[in-house]
């Protein structure tokens, strides 16, 4: 249609172009009067010209729909005019393939928005980045596991870990590796799991790196395993040492009971304190094995709400004496004073007091020992316990195996209290931290 009609006009103004020119070339050699000739001419001109306007319009309008779509501008529109309807066909077609367009365009971002909903609210972290070391795309999981707000490069990670981008950078595609390093939020030790892989697109090769918190995972992994060992390593020796101490006992009252002890019979009172020895080592050793055996027979909390104000002041005047005989200063605060938390009372000051007894033996080595114990809203609004004291601190290779079953830094330290303790947070699904600088500040934190 629309081409027949533009065709159409195209010929009539070219008839009317050839009358014209047979006009002026019949009249020019056959009269003197030049007006009419004249008249032909200007109206021979009006009439290219117009041809050509209206050759031009079409072609105006698709260089205008092609620099459109070159430049991906799709508010162009393309009007009718009432004058000349030649064109509204062809123009109408533009119209809609701008429509087309358009909402092509509009599918495109929503589902880029909805893409980028998905991979900001997935729990796993994601991190893309170029060959250079340029981020593309890092979302909140990322931002959060490695505490910051901002990356632009993956050298900003340095300031976490100094070889923390070096790693990323060289794992290998379809390669997983693990990453620790101390959170700078939290202050946590954290192990990342970290799984690479790498797509091409025409602007270059880019890395995709899925990342993982597997800390808790670890942690209750290494638990279990220390839980099976002791299981299987206290139930060998009670099996062992109850009937060495229960006939060493046994042997002992057999020698009392004769009349043959004299201070003349000296190979026998050897016998008497050989047997003596051998019972008390014994009981001391089934002492120590039952102390153990407390890290796989713990009970499951009872819960119920916890006033802190009121839990930690008990606390306070329960241990104040022992602060007082050793000359060290004891402190309690809560903040907000009506601040509560749900959890079994006893396990909890189980905890407390093993944390409050250790401050207090490492502030008695030293002179102006102080001992806080606050309560708080930590991050998140978690409530949060802390111990904290100026005692000689815990030395930096130490900090990483305090909770670890059998380690301990104390001279006559059994290596269960704070196994323990992590244990029973671990049971509260929570955690216990710890921070120290040495010879200033160690500071124990309960997070619920």
């Amino acid at each position: 249609m629309t081409c027949s009609r533009y065709r159409l006009i195209f010929w009539v103004r070219m008839v009317f172009i050839l009358l014209t020119t047979g006009l002026i070339t019949f009249w020019i050699p056959r009269t003197t009067f030049l007006t009419a000739p004249i008249i032909c001419i200007v109206i021979l001109v009006f009439q290219l010209t117009a041809l050509l306007k209206h050759m031009e319009k079409p072609q105006k309008d698709i260089n205008r729909f092609f620099d459109a779509i070159r430049y991906s501008d799709f508010t162009q529109t393309f009007s009718n005019p009432s004058i000349d309807k030649s064109l509204a066909p062809m123009k109408e077609a533009f119209n809609k393939v701008m429509d087309a367009f358009q909402e092509t365009r509009a599918e495109k971002e929503e589902q880029y928005r909805y893409l980028q909903t998905v991979v900001q609210h997935v729990g796993i972290g994601l991190l893309v980045f170029k060959s250079e070391g340029k981020i593309d795309l890092i979302n909140q999981a990322a931002k959060k596991l490695f505490g910051i707000s901002t990356i632009k490069q993956l050298d900003d990670l340095k300031q976490i870990k100094s070889s923390l981008p070096q790693k990323i950078k060289q794992l290998q595609a379809g390669e997983k590796s693990h990453i620790k390093f101390c959170h700078p939020g939290s202050g946590d030790f954290i192990t990342l799991s970290v799984y690479s892989t790498q797509f091409i697109l025409q602007s270059g090769i880019y890395t995709l790196v899925s990342i993982q918190n597997i800390q808790s995972e670890l942690e209750e992994k290494e638990l279990e395993a220390w839980q099976n060992l002791i299981r299987v390593l206290t139930h060998e020796m009670m099996n062992s040492i109850t009937p060495i101490v229960s006939l060493a006992s046994t042997a002992q009252s057999i020698i009392q009971s004769s009349d043959l002890i004299t201070d003349d019979n000296e190979p026998l009172k050897d016998v008497n304190e050989a047997v003596q020895t051998i019972k008390t080592r014994g009981e001391g050793l089934l002492k120590f094995v039952k102390s153990y055996r407390q890290l796989t027979r713990l009970p499951q909390p009872v819960f119920s709400i916890i006033p802190l104000n009121e839990f930690l002041s008990y606390l306070c005047k329960l241990m104040q004496p022992q602060f007082v005989e050793k000359h060290i200063e004891f402190e309690c605060h809560v903040s907000p004073i009506t601040l509560e938390i749900t959890a079994d009372r006893n396990l909890i000051e189980q905890v407390l007091i093993n944390l409050i007894q250790n401050a207090l033996y490492w502030c008695s080595r030293k002179p102006g020992g102080r001992v806080s114990l606050t309560a708080s809203l930590g991050p998140g609004s978690r409530p949060i316990i802390q111990v904290i004291d100026n005692g000689p601190g815990i030395q930096k290779q130490a900090l990483e195996k305090i909770f670890i079953p059998f380690f301990t830094t104390k001279e006559d330290g059994t290596g269960v209290g704070l196994s323990l303790s992590r244990q029973i947070m671990r049971l509260h699904k929570g955690n216990i931290l710890v921070k120290s600088v040495p010879d200033q500040e160690t500071i124990f934190t309960l997070k619920f």
